[in-house]
């Protein structure tokens, strides 16, 4: 129970703000991509955003953690590019329904 309530804690303590730009370039191309039924394109264009704005809202934070060394922040890249390559190669592979 006292893992449950850190946990809330420590979501509860963050603030998310996207930049607006951001937001709106985000949305539009989702909605092109559900306009023209492009499911995967638009799946994976949010996974995209998303890995960036973790990064990007999380820098400061991944900077403490692992100090002056870079191998975690290319751990994360390598992470995010295999995550994105998986999901491209997912796109040829046709539906067996």
């Amino acid at each position: 129970m006292k893992v449950l309530y850190s946990i809330w804690e420590f979501l509860n303590d963050k603030s998310f703000s996207v930049p607006l730009g951001q937001l709106v370039v985000f949305v539009v191309i989702n909605s092109f991509c559900l306009l023209f039924g492009r499911y995967k394109l638009g799946l994976l264009l949010t996974y995209c955003f998303v890995f960036y704005w973790g990064f990007l809202f999380n820098k400061d934070y991944f900077v403490d953690m692992l100090g002056n060394t870079n191998w975690g922040l290319y751990l994360y890249a390598i992470s995010g590019i295999a995550m994105s390559v998986t999901a491209i190669v997912g796109f040829f592979q046709e539906s067996k329904d």
